[in-house]
């Protein structure tokens, strides 16, 4: 069966959805929607695809499932749209910036029995993969300490994405996946929050610079993330990245964009560089990376019927409490307990 998807955004990462469909075997781009029908056209045209007038007319044309690629706080009526249409959801991270909206996400979608998974593309990148295996073989002991630094320049904020900067912050746009990547890692929830944030350094007063934040998990492993958005036009990429791990038998140290890590454990330690395609590189003319693999996980989550998939929307809502809990803590100036409702299925 091949499987007809819709793409709603036509940014960069729209854009980048719409090509992964067109070139995948077992699905179909069926189109792409976007307020500024120009933009889906100039994405569509790319690819021999349709470009929507509006989201009702994607949905009557009988698309299977829909990645939605909006900005991160408008996420919320277009899922829902679509799992009233019958469609399954691919949705970018964050889920959501609130938490009642993403709970009412993953309940539509339980309702409407349809496939509503997040993309969380970092999962798949091999050195996560090397991370993951390291922490859960117990080979780093009982983890102690987490380290985590996400750096982009301030263009992205003050001109990449300008018109809705004020409506996110860098724990969202940026850490959301270092956040899903620690909880998923260590198997344990966050019990406290305590969070401060910077503003000043950027051009314009109502975008955050960016924040710092403890966080406890339960067995008392603690979590120190920092998230800023405000490096200079020198500095060499858009973004970048630290990661580092320690436990009472071993410790990791990651550097992001020189996918560099040490691992240094009680027997042994080693210095590893990853190679091949990261996030969504093309290789032999077709895009390769940890989206790719991100995406063929939820067509194959589609395909399944599989609702209950690691990056489902119900098993990393955690990840929305714990951003939740960092910006109400920064704005308190006080720690904040999480009050956590049962896992869902």
């Amino acid at each position: 069966m091949v499987l007809n998807v819709g793409v709603i955004g036509a940014g960069l990462l729209g854009a980048r959805h719409a090509r992964a469909y067109a070139e995948l075997a077992g699905c179909r781009l069926a189109g792409v929607y976007d307020v500024d029908h120009a933009r889906a056209e100039a994405v569509a045209s790319r690819h021999g695809a349709r470009a929507f007038a509006s989201l009702d007319d994607m949905l009557r044309a009988r698309v299977d499932a829909v990645a939605v690629a909006t900005p991160d706080h408008a996420h919320h009526d277009s899922v829902m749209a679509c799992l009233d249409g019958g469609a399954h959801v691919f949705v970018e991270k964050p889920l959501a910036l609130d938490t009642a909206e993403a709970r009412a996400m993953i309940d539509r979608a339980a309702e409407r029995r349809r496939v509503l998974m997040v993309n969380y593309s970092q999962r798949w990148l091999p050195e996560s993969r090397r991370i993951e295996d390291l922490v859960t073989s117990g080979r780093l002991g009982e983890i102690a300490f987490i380290e985590s630094h996400r750096w982009d320049a301030a263009w992205v904020p003050e001109r990449m994405i300008a018109p809705w900067a004020d409506r996110t912050t860098p724990i969202h746009f940026m850490s959301s996946h270092d956040i899903d990547l620690i909880l998923s890692w260590l198997g344990r929830r966050v019990r406290t929050v305590y969070a401060t944030a910077h503003r000043g350094a950027l051009s314009r007063g109502d975008i955050v610079d960016g924040y710092n934040a403890l966080l406890t998990l339960e067995g008392g492993a603690r979590v120190s993330l920092h998230s800023s958005w405000i490096l200079p036009e020198t500095f060499p990429s858009a973004a970048d990245s630290r990661f580092e791990l320690l436990g009472s038998q071993g410790a990791v140290f990651l550097d992001g964009n020189r996918r560099e890590m040490t691992v240094f454990t009680s027997r042994h330690s080693e210095r590893l560089t990853f190679g091949g395609p990261r996030t969504a590189d093309e290789v032999g003319g077709r895009l390769a990376g940890a989206f790719v693999e991100s995406v063929r996980a939820f067509l194959s989550a589609v395909g399944a019927d599989d609702r209950a998939g690691p990056t489902s929307a119900a098993n990393t809502l955690h990840v929305v409490e714990v951003q939740a809990a960092i910006v109400a803590s920064a704005a308190q100036g006080a720690e904040v307990r999480l009050e956590l409702a049962p896992e869902r299925a």
